[in-house]
């Protein structure tokens, strides 16, 4: 069973002294280290620590913020730790993850996340009912062609179903009704009478 540490600096006037001499004196066997900033797409020296981990070692880190890029990403970290029977330990807190006080810790850190997750989904809606009332288009980007919504009109003007035009294209009848009306090719009435709804 060995400790092994994890310090991180984000720029290149911080020391990472501080994190090191607080590792070490958690009983830290081995360290990695990164100078990268926490969204950083590569954190190698947290690779290594992770790959390095075996069941009944410890993650120490010296806070969240040094290793973790958000409460979610702490919280599912420790859950793949948990998994492989490694614990975290947080340096400057005292929390072991696999004490009462740790397991009380990472749960108040769940309640967190979700709180976090529900505030993000709730901007998410927010946003996109403002931006639903200013007309502009929500949702995953067009990709019918103009040629195509041409050839869907005429096929429309021609008698075909606007049901089976829109599982041809892969798209729901209310989207392919939504961009022919955007276009400006057929108008709300013309599509009421083309078929469906």
């Amino acid at each position: 069973m060995a400790n092994i540490g994890y310090a991180r600096i984000s720029t290149i006037d911080q020391n990472q002294d501080l994190q090191l001499d607080a590792l070490k004196s958690a009983g830290c066997d081995l360290i990695f280290q990164d100078s990268v900033s926490a969204v950083g797409t590569t954190r190698p020296g947290f690779d290594q620590a992770l790959n390095k981990l075996t069941p009944g070692d410890a993650l120490v880190v010296w806070k969240l913020d040094r290793a973790f890029r958000s409460t979610l990403d702490a919280l599912t970290t420790w859950e793949r730790l948990h998994k492989r029977g490694v614990k975290l330990m947080i340096a400057t807190l005292g929390v072991v993850s696999d004490t009462p006080e740790g397991r009380f810790f990472f749960r108040g850190l769940a309640s967190a996340a979700e709180f976090e997750r529900d505030l993000i989904s709730a901007r998410t809606r927010e946003g996109m009912a403002a931006a639903m009332r200013r007309g502009r288009h929500v949702g995953r980007p067009a990709n019918t062609s103009r040629e195509q919504l041409l050839t869907i009109r005429d096929e429309l003007r021609g008698g075909q179903d606007i049901a089976m035009l829109a599982k041809t294209y892969r798209l729901s009848e209310t989207v392919l009704r939504r961009r022919l009306k955007a276009h400006g090719f057929l108008s709300e009435l013309e599509l009421s009478d083309s078929g469906g709804s």
